[in-house]
């Protein structure tokens, strides 16, 4: 089971890989965009990456937000294709 620490962490890993590409995710749930399981599957999806430890220095590099996600970022396409709803 994962370490709560930990979960929250990558819950928040990916709200803030979200938003900074103008993804709301509360907002993407809400309209049936994204469903509650898929969300969670992101997070655990997260959890599992092994280059987790590059996502906090990007995001604080994206102060004006950013156009995609990183390359390396497993949650990429996902992500991105909910662009198309922001």
């Amino acid at each position: 089971m994962q370490d709560q620490g930990s979960l929250s962490k990558h819950f928040w890993l990916t709200q803030g890989m979200a938003r900074t590409i103008g993804v709301n995710v509360n907002g993407a749930l809400k309209a049936g965009q994204l469903g509650r399981g898929e969300f969670a599957e992101l997070v655990a999806t997260c959890c599992h990456c092994d280059r987790t430890d590059r996502c906090i220095p990007w995001l604080g590099r994206q102060g004006a937000g950013a156009e995609t996600v990183p390359d390396w970022c497993p949650l990429k396409l996902r992500l991105e294709s909910l662009k198309e709803f922001a």
